[in-house]
């Protein structure tokens, strides 16, 4: 009989962030900026303040 292997355990989901430097330049493609009281936050720190 052949052992089975749960992939689940062994690997977990990883959620994507993105470069702070890369997010700003984004938002500069769609003409939007980052307010000066946000400016030396993480972006999980303004998901955090900005969570509806």
């Amino acid at each position: 009989m052949a052992t089975t292997v749960s992939k689940q355990n062994s690997e977990k989901k990883v959620k994507f962030t993105p470069n702070m430097d890369n997010f700003k330049v984004s938002l500069s493609y769609e003409g939007l900026l980052l307010k000066k009281s946000s400016e030396g936050k993480s972006i999980a720190d303004l998901k955090r303040k900005y969570a509806r």
